[in-house]
C-alpha cells in the first residue's frame, strides 16, 4: 500500500467539500482545531458553494477543488468538510494523471459518510486513508476522537482501535487482513466500478460497515450484496459501527421480531459457516443524535465518540466471547 508521510506542525491541510453544502461557521470550528495542532489550513475556493440545496457547488467546481489540493505542492492532507450524497459526481476526477500524481507524492484522505465513496475508491487504488470526522462536524465529538486523530495525523504510536472502545461479541474468532471501512450503501455504489475495493488488490480483507436511515430489510438486502460479491471471499473478519436509525415501515410484522445486529449476525454466520469473526463497536459511525423524532434531547445523551479507522494498513481482529479487539499491524503513515 501507498502510505503518506505523518504531518508535523507547518504542514498544511486542504479542505474540500466533495458533496453536500456546508456551512461556514462548522468548517471554522473545524479549522480552529487543526490550527490549535499547529497545522495550516487552506479552504477550497468552491467550499462554500451551493447548488440549491444540495451540492457544494457544480461537479467541476468541486472537482476543481480536489485537483487545486493535489497539485498544490504545499498541502498534505485532504480533509473533507462534510457528506452528502453528491460525490459520485466527482469520481471521475481520479484519472490516470491524477493517480500517478498521488503516487509520487502520496496525500493522507480523511473524511465518512458519502465520503467513502473517496476512501474506497483510493483502497482501490493501493492508497491508505482514514475513515474519521468530517471537518464540519468534527467539534461536535469528544476529546478522546479528536486525540486518536492527531495521532494518526501525526505519525504517533497508535496499536489499535481505542483499549476503552465499546465493543459487543457478534461471532468469535481471529482474522487478519486489511482494513478496509466504509458506509454500507457507499460501499455497494462502488461494486463493478474500477473504484471497488473489494476487486482490485489482493490479499484479506477485514471489513467495516455502518449505516444509516433505513429499513431492515434493506440492511439485509445490502448486506447480502456485499457477502455475494465475486471476491466476497476476501473478507476473513467484519466489524460494524452505529446503525442509526434502522427501522422497517414496508415489513412491520417481521420488523418487530428482528434486530439490526441479530439479522447482521445471522446473515454472517451463514455466508462463513460460523467462522467468520463479526463484532459490533458503537464508537464509529453515523451521529446518533441527528436523526429520529428524538434528536433534539438525543444530542445531549448520545455517545459523542468517532473513532478514525485506517484503510488500507494490516490488522487484527480478534473476538472472543467476553472481548474484541482491533489491533493495528503497521503504522498508518511512512516513515
Amino acid at each position: 500500500m501507498i502510505k503518506p508521510k505523518a504531518v508535523k506542525p507547518g504542514d498544511v491541510v486542504g479542505v474540500i467539500a466533495p458533496s453536500d453544502a456546508v456551512e461556514k461557521e462548522d468548517v471554522e470550528k473545524g479549522r480552529a482545531v487543526l490550527e490549535s495542532w499547529g497545522l495550516k489550513v487552506k479552504i477550497g475556493k468552491h467550499v462554500y458553494a451551493k447548488v440549491g440545496d444540495f451540492s457544494a457547488g457544480t461537479a467541476a467546481e468541486r472537482m476543481e477543488d480536489i485537483l487545486t489540493m493535489i497539485n498544490d505542492p504545499d498541502v498534505r492532507v485532504i480533509w473533507a468538510a462534510g457528506g452528502g450524497y453528491a460525490a459520485t459526481e466527482i469520481l471521475p476526477v481520479f484519472n490516470r494523471e491524477v493517480l500517478v500524481k498521488l503516487t509520487e507524492q502520496p496525500l493522507l484522505w480523511v473524511g465518512y459518510s458519502d465520503v467513502c465513496l473517496i476512501l474506497n475508491a483510493l483502497t482501490s487504488f493501493r492508497m491508505v486513508s482514514v475513515m474519521g470526522p468530517n471537518l464540519a462536524g468534527l467539534t461536535e465529538w469528544d476529546k478522546k476522537s479528536t486525540a486518536e486523530m492527531k495521532k494518526i495525523l501525526f505519525g504517533e504510536a497508535c496499536e489499535g482501535m481505542a483499549l476503552d472502545a465499546r465493543w459487543r461479541t457478534g461471532l468469535a474468532g481471529t482474522a487478519e487482513g486489511r482494513l478496509v471501512a466504509s458506509n454500507l450503501e457507499t460501499l455497494i455504489l462502488s461494486f463493478g466500478t474500477r473504484f471497488d475495493p473489494l476487486m482490485y488488490g489482493s490479499g484479506n480483507i477485514i471489513l467495516g460497515l455502518e449505516e444509516l436511515d433505513i429499513d431492515k430489510s434493506s440492511l439485509q438486502r445490502q448486506l447480502d450484496t456485499v457477502l455475494n460479491h465475486k471476491r466476497a471471499g476476501r473478507i476473513t473478519g467484519i466489524f460494524v459501527g452505529r446503525l442509526v436509525n434502522i427501522a422497517e415501515k414496508s415489513y412491520p410484522e417481521w420488523g418487530k421480531i428482528v434486530t439490526s445486529e441479530g439479522l447482521i449476525t445471522d446473515r454472517v454466520k451463514k455466508w462463513g459457516d460460523g467462522k467468520i469473526p463479526l463484532a459490533f463497536c458503537s464508537d464509529f459511525g453515523h451521529p446518533e443524535w441527528s436523526y429520529g423524532m428524538f434528536s433534539k434531547w438525543l444530542r445531549y445523551f448520545a455517545n459523542r465518540r468517532f473513532l478514525p479507522v485506517p484503510e488500507g494498513i494490516l490488522a487484527r481482529l480478534t473476538v472472543e466471547e467476553k472481548s474484541v479487539k482491533l489491533e493495528y499491524l503497521e503504522k498508518v503513515t511512512a516513515e
